[in-house]
């Protein structure tokens, strides 16, 4: 089916769409393919015309796979990974490594593709293949090599690295920024709301010595990615994470009209099994990854001076 499938369509619109499923984003996919968001969009486009169904469901503020989209990009996963494999035996370039690392699409988007550039530069032999396509480790090690988790760290037959903690404080676009000048004004506000995390509007508030808000209104979403493109569009103010919001920040896209900022519960954690954990390209990539965490927060403490 999917060879059929692959004469039917161009391989750069296949290549388009398993990137963005597996990632969950077209951002992410562009980042990973080199290419423009733009590009990665119309060769979905021409791939769900040319098929006759639609991949993914879109959304203001990002898109969702459907279920023929979600079946579609397992099969095609499996395939491309076939080709890479037959690829390498033939060019005799089997000293490449595959390294394949599952990661929530917020993350993956946000943080890891706009550094994709500087692992391949540092590990150019490696060849990192991200998903969030429900891949995730095993105790056994036989699917993902490697995975980063948002958690506290209690996975007893993992060996787990701490990555990062985040800060949480609310942001927003610069035209909204300007009429809150304290928390109190937030009341006035839509507020945008990532369910799932420990810290919350209600936890903020209480830092910042708030009450009167209610913080049951607002829009909610599945992916902060989501939330995060909705508050840059100045739909609301969303409590950012400091891990997902730093290009926002950097390109002044989003700002935050208040100094409070909550310390995270829960951290970013690299997890592997012991068999996996001692693999020279697991090693490499969380290596690297310790390195760019350390860079990334001193620089962020540089801008705050």
């Amino acid at each position: 089916m999917v060879i059929m499938a692959v004469t039917r369509a161009p391989l750069n619109w296949l290549r388009a769409f398993e990137s963005a499923a597996r990632l969950g984003s077209f951002a992410a996919a562009a980042a990973e393919l080199n290419v423009t968001p733009s590009a990665v969009s119309q060769h979905i486009r021409a791939l769900e015309l040319r098929l006759s169904k639609n991949l993914f469901s879109r959304h203001a503020n990002g898109v969702v796979l459907s279920a023929a989209g979600r079946r579609y990009a397992e099969d095609l996963g499996s395939a491309f990974a076939l080709i890479e494999e037959a690829t390498a035996k033939l060019t005799g370039s089997g000293g490449r490594e595959m390294l394949v690392i599952h990661v929530a699409t917020s993350f993956a988007s946000q943080w890891i593709a706009p550094r994709l550039d500087l692992f391949r530069a540092s590990h150019p032999a490696i060849d990192l293949r991200l998903t969030a396509l429900g891949q995730g480790i095993d105790h056994g090690g036989t699917k993902a090599d490697a995975e980063i988790r948002y958690g506290w760290g209690d996975w007893p037959k993992l060996e787990a690295v701490q990555l990062m903690r985040e800060e949480v404080f609310p942001v927003c676009a610069p035209g909204l920024a300007a009429d809150l000048l304290s928390p109190r004004d937030l009341k006035a506000r839509d507020l945008l709301h990532v369910p799932g995390y420990a810290e919350d509007w209600d936890m903020w508030l209480a830092l910042a010595g708030v009450t009167g808000i209610d913080t049951s209104e607002g829009a909610s979403f599945d992916q902060s990615i989501m939330a995060i493109r909705a508050a840059v569009e100045g739909k609301g103010v969303v409590l950012g994470r400091s891990a997902l919001i730093e290009r926002e920040l950097a390109a002044g896209l989003l700002v935050a009209p208040f100094p409070q900022r909550l310390q995270s519960s829960g951290a970013y954690w690299f997890l592997a099994s012991p068999q996996n954990a001692s693999a020279r390209k697991v090693r490499a990539f969380r290596d690297w990854l310790l390195d760019a965490v350390h860079a990334a927060k001193a620089a962020a403490e540089s801008v705050r001076g």
